[in-house]
């Protein structure tokens, strides 16, 4: 395997890119070795015999504790707990065979443990003998003398609080979920593509091709309310498989009209509950979710809601996808197909009536329902069908929605002139 493989390999299983993008990428980045170097065959990383072995050793030498490692996401620490090591009695400490030198020379305390061990990681060890694998592990990092000095000055802080418990910060309830959820939004960078926060802008939207307008409409969409906006069992397993898909990588999930696609970061199980419970609790959303129940549609309200849904005042199916890839090439908005797995169908309510509100500046229109006293009606021309009709305009079209089926969806592209408009993408 050459190095220029293995960096085409490396690229295909965690970002999704199609062969020629991987080669491409790979290309590059060989491209950027220093001049007259060369590299030693690496055949030997085809051999299966050596994945076990090579596994091993890194569980033995703790590597999953430093490097993010598919697989061993969940494998513990080797390393002693520190956070009161500071406060740990002395006799605990173990200066092994050099208890009495440490003795006699006037470093048998706290400081001139953690001296000795950070600048001779493996000092403990000496004098004794000891197979391989019980040696001690902890690397030599090369510190300076400053830098021993900051570590064991930190160490020595380390110790238990005089504070009662009540002082401190450990909340139990979705404060909690917030906390644990921004640990893993800040490990993957999720801010580099997505918005989570009002008035936060992510790193590619500084990007200079995403200021022409219609590169605009290809950012990867704002995460503020997904809590409210998605199914938490959808969003699991959206997380654990973007794509959405088994065996066509090369395509993102729900919108699979942007250039840009998400990684699979193969997120562990317990990293994909941190952040479902992260996005709910951030919503403010009520655990655990249980979907309401919708009324099926009468076969009246279901072509009053085809009409509606067809009406030349909201052509919907001017800015989905469809699946037709004809009808696709202009899309900007996810397949209504997926609505019934995918949203909430209280989000869907309000995002249909005001959607300026749930996101300023979508260009998703609004102004499409109005109040008319406890319900909501449509705002533009209504066909003869609704008259006399008493319901809330806005839920019929959405218990459509969440009732919609491919050949119901086909049917409507008949009735629907082709997509030309670009609008919102949630």
């Amino acid at each position: 395997m050459t190095v220029t493989n293995f960096k085409f390999n490396k690229l295909r299983s965690s970002q999704t890119c199609t062969w020629d993008e991987a080669r491409d990428v790979a290309s590059y980045l060989i491209t950027l070795k220093k001049p007259g170097v060369t590299y030693a065959s690496a055949a030997f990383m085809n051999d299966p015999r050596l994945k076990e072995q090579g596994l091993r050793w890194v569980r033995h030498f703790g590597c999953a504790g430093c490097h993010e490692i598919a697989g061993l996401e969940e494998e513990g620490r080797i390393g002693t707990e520190l956070t009161r090591e500071g406060s740990k009695p002395i006799e605990r400490l173990d200066f092994a065979l050099l208890t009495h030198k440490a003795k006699k020379e006037g470093w048998y305390d706290h400081k001139g443990f953690f001296e000795h061990k950070l600048q001779k990681p493996e000092i403990y060890d000496e004098g004794k003998i000891k197979p391989p694998l019980e040696k001690l592990r902890m690397p030599d990092f090369k510190l300076s003398s400053d830098e021993i000095t900051a570590l064991s000055t930190f160490l020595l802080g380390s110790v238990d609080s005089t504070l009662p418990p009540s002082y401190f910060y450990d909340p139990k309830d979705q404060r909690q979920a917030i906390r644990e959820g921004w640990w893993v939004i800040n490990k993957y960078n999720c801010m580099g593509c997505h918005q989570l926060r009002p008035n936060q802008k992510s790193m590619l939207s500084g990007v200079p091709k995403y200021q022409d307008p219609d590169w605009k409409e290809q950012l990867p969409p704002t995460l503020v309310g997904e809590g409210a906006r998605v199914d938490p069992n959808w969003l699991a397993r959206f997380l654990s498989n973007p794509p959405m898909n088994t065996k066509d990588i090369n395509r993102n999930g729900v919108r699979n009209y942007l250039k840009v696609r998400m990684p699979t970061f193969n997120f562990s199980n317990e990293e994909i509950g941190k952040l479902v419970r992260f996005f709910g609790a951030l919503a403010s959303q009520a655990q655990p979710y249980i979907p309401p129940k919708l009324e099926p549609l009468t076969p009246k309200e279901n072509e009053m809601a085809r009409q509606l849904f067809t009406s030349s005042a909201a052509p919907c199916l001017k800015c989905h996808a469809t699946g037709d890839p004809n009808h696709d090439k202009n899309a900007t908005a996810p397949n209504f197909l997926l609505a019934r797995e995918r949203l909430k169908p209280g989000w869907t309510t309000r995002w249909i009536t005001d959607p300026s509100m749930i996101a300023p500046g979508t260009s998703m229109p609004s102004g499409l329902f109005r109040r008319e006293g406890e319900r909501w009606v449509f705002a533009g021309p209504l066909p003869a069908s609704f008259s006399g009709y008493e319901g809330d305009e806005a839920e019929l079209l959405v218990r459509y929605l969440f009732q919609l089926t491919p050949e119901e969806q086909r049917r409507l592209l008949g009735r629907n002139p082709a997509a030309s408009v670009k609008v919102a993408r949630r």
